[in-house]
Parts: structure tokens; sequence; C-alpha cells
């Protein structure tokens, strides 16, 4: 199976079929391209497209990434965070990972037809893969891939990743967040699984390997030939792509997609001071912060002077603010430089280090 530069810029595919295989490891160049094979391909056409990505943590479309990420751990090992526009959980990139998509008619579109085609091409490489009852790849009841889709009215696509070598220590820190029981939200919450590496599996398998059996499965499958003629690899240079592919990767790399399409939650804490134990409840739509209560239980004293005045103070001051740590403390910020009381203090930094 050989393989093309293509031409300056990228063209959609009009054959039945064609495969791109990605070269760019940024994770909002790389969804975007796939939006735009969405968007650009032939109706009746069947895309595979083969990518990976630098580290990152990707949620489903309506996912609440501070109740699934440990948002913390993601800054200080630099590990980006991406938002799909296709459902389902989140999943851990890096470049022991790779992920696949084909692009399909509609009405071909089946949940597990693209998984087993996987499935079987890991097979044609030795390893023992199948299809559970969630539709995932699994060995050993081990998951190794895990997959969403998205329809539009005559196309759609199935996506999937699949842990070769990836640094599975850090992909389980990073999934482990402190909020997810504190956070009641909207939208669809990740189904936890113990998951394993190719590696363990075949010595010899890695990125290339992998692609080349997806791609003989592929033309297998579909009975079909990719050659010099319908095979690209590309590598993100933005001078290549589409007008398409450049907007939709601005947009989905803002602040407005990555946090502000979350639906609303509320996050409920608590702790106990010396002065007393106090309860929070913050709500959040959009990412914006729409109401704050702080109290301390019915039992308690009355707090220290300043203290019940503090909490209306920084309910007022974090309404409509960003669901952002950094934005809670600028917002914040003038009730600390007025206050010298050491209880209104700790209140506000126990608030600010909750988000």
């Amino acid at each position: 199976m050989g393989m093309s530069k293509g031409s300056p810029r990228l063209e959609a595919p009009k054959a039945p079929v064609h495969c791109y295989i990605s070269e760019s490891t940024d994770p909002y160049t790389n969804l975007a391209f796939e939006d735009w094979i969405l968007r650009s391909s032939d109706p009746q056409s069947y895309v595979l497209y083969l990518w990976r990505n630098r580290p990152t943590i990707v949620i489903g479309r309506n996912q609440n990434p501070w109740k699934e990420c440990n948002l913390d751990m993601m800054a200080s090992r630099d590990v980006w965070l991406a938002r799909r526009t296709s459902g389902g959980g989140t999943v851990y990139h890096d470049l022991g990972n790779s992920n696949y998509t084909v692009v399909m008619p509609r009405t071909a579109f089946t949940r597990d037809w693209c998984a087993e085609m996987v499935s079987r091409a890991l097979l044609a490489a030795d390893i023992p893969a199948y299809v559970n009852a969630r539709h995932d790849v699994t060995v050993d009841e081990l998951k190794i891939s895990g997959s969403a889709f998205k329809l539009t009215s005559k196309r759609a696509f199935h996506h999937g990743t699949m842990l070769i070598d990836a640094d599975l220590s850090r992909l389980h820190g990073c999934l482990h967040s402190k909020n997810k029981d504190v956070i009641e939200a909207k939208g669809v919450d990740s189904v936890r699984s113990r998951v394993a590496n190719l590696r363990g599996y075949s010595l010899a398998i890695d990125h290339p390997s992998f692609c080349d059996a997806v791609m003989r499965e592929f033309e297998a499958t579909l009975g079909c030939s990719l050659d010099e003629g319908n095979v690209t690899r590309w590598d993100g240079a933005s001078a290549n792509l589409d007008p398409h592919v450049c907007t939709e990767r601005e947009r989905i790399s803002q602040w407005d997609w990555l946090y502000g399409q979350t639906p609303e939650f509320v996050h409920r804490f608590h702790a106990h001071f010396a002065w007393a134990s106090v309860f929070a409840s913050i709500t959040a739509r959009r990412g914006l912060i729409t109401g704050i209560e702080i109290n301390t239980s019915e039992s308690a004293l009355e707090p220290p002077v300043g203290v019940r005045k503090a909490f209306s103070d920084i309910a007022r001051l974090l309404q409509d603010a960003q669901y952002d740590r950094d934005e809670i403390r600028s917002r914040l910020r003038p009730l600390l430089e007025v206050n010298s009381s050491p209880f209104v203090i700790e209140l506000c930094e126990w608030v600010i280090l909750q988000i």
C-alpha cells in the first residue's frame, strides 16, 4: 500500500474509499480534520483516518471536565484538555495510543461495524481481541479501546482509541478527579473500566504496524484496494488544510468550547473549621457560576465577626464568573485586600482551592 503526500491543499475524497494518515500530534488539528472529513467527503464514500495525539484528555461533547478530570495533575504534567463533538466518555491520548476513525454512509452505520473491523485487524496480528457487550474492543476482559460515534443526516463516523504503549500511570492519575463524588452534573458520566496496553500481548505492535493492520482489514472488509491514489499522509501544516479545518481548530481549542460547553452542574462541598462547619453549593451553567450559597450548619454558633457578611460578599463577587480557579481568585481579591480577618481569608482560600 503506497502513500502519497497529496497536493498542496488537501482535497475531500470523492472516490468510494480513501485513507488519511496524520503525522500531526496536535489534538485540536486532528479533531478538526476529522470534522472536515465528515462534512466534506462524498456521502457514499468510506474514509479511514488514522492519527494520534500528544498527551491529552479528551472528553465527550456533553461531559463535565471538573468531574471527569484531575485538572491540577493535567496542568502539572502538561496534559491538554480537548472536547469531542461526539458523545461518549473520557479517554486518554498520548503517543503510545493510536486513534482510528471510519466515516461512512449513515445507512451503513452500526455500533459494532468499526469495532469488529479493528478487532479482526488485531487478530491478524496474533492479538486475541474481541468486542464485548458494551461495544468495546477488549483482550482478556481488559479494555484496550474506547470508542464513540456521531450521526448526521447522511454521514456517520465511529472513532476509537487503541492503547498500545500508553502511560497508564498518567492515564489513571489524570482521570481521577477529586470532585467526582461532589459534583452533580447533567450530561454523561464516564464508565470506568480496567484497561491494558497491547504491548503486553505483542512486542511487535506499534503505531505504524497497527495502522498497517487496520488498513489491510479495511481493504478486506470493503473489498477495496488502498494505494497511492487514495492514501494521503499529511503533516498538519496549515497551508495544506482546508480553511474549515483551521477555523474549527481555533473554535474547539478555546475556553468557550472546552469548558463553556459543559451542561449545568452543582458542586457541593464542606469543611470543618475551628470556628464552624461550613457548607457551600455552587451552581454553574456553560462554565459560568449562576448561583452560590455558603452557610454554617444549623446547630453551629454564630460565626466570627465579618464571616457571615463574607458569605454574601463571596456570592456577589462570584456571580457570572468563569468556573476557573484563577478567575475566582481574581474575583475574590478585592475581598482579601480589604479584609484582615484570618477567618475570612481562610474561608476565601478554601473556596478557591475547591475549584
